[in-house]
Order: structure tokens, then sequence, then C-alpha cells
């Protein structure tokens, strides 16, 4: 893959399209669709693995986004299937636990006026701010900005045309997100944004803070020494 300019400058009336996957979201999916109502030029899917707890009726009831029924469960499967039917010029991968900074879109629009950037992500930011959570959002900010390893959890967003170039999402069962940001900044700038989402502690409250940071760097260890994605998912209980 080569670097190059994709789409040129970016400006008013840049579309976004916000693509959210979701599997049995129906508790806090509400929230997270709130943050995009009444915004212009954006346009949110919904795009579901097979819901049981009426996570539907959520998306239905709200009335501006649009409902996706992926064809098979697995967090980049949906995102592709979402990424396949977007109109927007600009596509934002967002967890259903997660929200942008105030402003978010148009500061993903400005960082594109630069032709030379094809994406980007946000800081993370945590919705608990005890020092243990501080310490784990200002790591993830270190190990994304010069590890190169970004998780979906920080609001990941790329040009149309780079999406397809890339070919989307690989269809693997964990770190997809890692493997297609990389692959995305071989084409061009993927900045980092100064600003920070605000994404769930349910996960590290779930499994236990240190318990999560430990899995989480161990299955990444092994990942990088070739066991399967597919091994290493049945270690991991994937919470959306």
């Amino acid at each position: 893959m080569s670097r190059g300019n994709f789409n040129g400058t970016l400006g008013e009336g840049t579309r976004i399209s916000v693509i959210v996957p979701v599997l049995n979201e129906a508790k806090i999916l509400g929230a997270c669709l709130e943050q995009f109502r009444g915004q212009e030029n954006v346009e949110v899917l919904v795009v579901d693995g097979g819901s049981m707890d009426g996570t539907d009726q959520v998306v239905e009831c709200r009335g501006f986004a649009q409902w996706v029924v992926s064809p098979q469960v697995g967090r980049a499967v949906q995102m592709n299937c979402g990424g396949a039917i977007a109109t927007g010029d600009v596509l934002c991968f967002l967890h259903a636990d997660t929200y942008l900074p105030e402003g978010g879109v148009q500061m993903m629009v400005d960082s594109l006026k630069d032709p030379t950037t094809v994406g980007g992500r946000f800081r993370l930011g945590l919705s608990e701010s005890t020092p243990i959570f501080r310490l784990i959002a200002w790591m993830s900010t270190i190990r994304s900005r010069y590890l190169g390893i970004t998780y979906g959890d920080q609001g990941i967003y790329v040009r149309r045309s780079v999406f397809e170039a890339v070919g989307g999402y690989p269809e693997q069962a964990l770190f997809e997100d890692s493997e297609f940001c990389s692959a995305v900044s071989k084409l061009g700038r993927f900045v980092m944004l100064e600003e920070r989402v605000c994404s769930s502690t349910r996960r590290w409250r779930e499994w236990g803070v240190l318990r999560t940071v430990i899995r989480m760097w161990v299955l990444h260890i092994l990942y990088a020494c070739s066991v399967s994605d597919l091994r290493l998912s049945r270690w991991y209980r994937q919470v959306r």
C-alpha cells in the first residue's frame, strides 16, 4: 500500500457516518445515540449482531438512527457491514458505551482538512476519574501514540476512501481494531486528537481492574507471538 492523497481537503458540508456495532446493548445504547441528536451532516448506523434484549426498539424509538442487521455476529463483520452501506465522506467507528467530546464531530472534520491525514483517533478518557483509571487512560494514550496499538474505545475515524483502500477491518476475532489502524497508518497521517472520548469502565469493573489490564497485555503479547486470534478469543469474553 502506498501513501497518498485519498480525497483531498474536507470541509463544510462533510458528511460523517457514525457506525456503532452492538450486541444486547439496550441498557446503554440510548444515551450513546442521544449525543448525535440534531447534528447536521451526521448519519448514525447501529449494526446489530443478533440482539435479543430489545436493542432494536431503542434505535427505532430515537427516530434518527438507522438499524442494520449484520449477516453474522462479530465486531469486525458488523463494522464492515456498516461501512459498506454508509453514505458519509468520513466513517467513525464508535462503541455503544463511548461518548465523543463536545464538538467531536467537527474535530474529526477539521483534522482531515489536511489532505495527507487519512484518519485518526481520540485520546482515551474513562467514565471514572479515580487514580487507577486515570493511569489506565494515560497508559492507553502512550500505547497508542508510541507503540501504534489502538483499540476501538478511542473513537477511530477514517476517510471513506481509506476504509475502502485497506479493505475494511480484517474479519478476525480479536485485535481487529489494532490491525485496521496499522493498515490505515501506512497510507498517510493517522492522527491522535488531544481531546478525550469518555468510555465506560464496565469491562474493568466486571473483570477486576488489575486482571483486565494484565489479561489484555498477555493477549496482545501472545497475538504478537502468532497465537491465533480464534484461540485467543476463547480466553477473552467480549463486553460490547
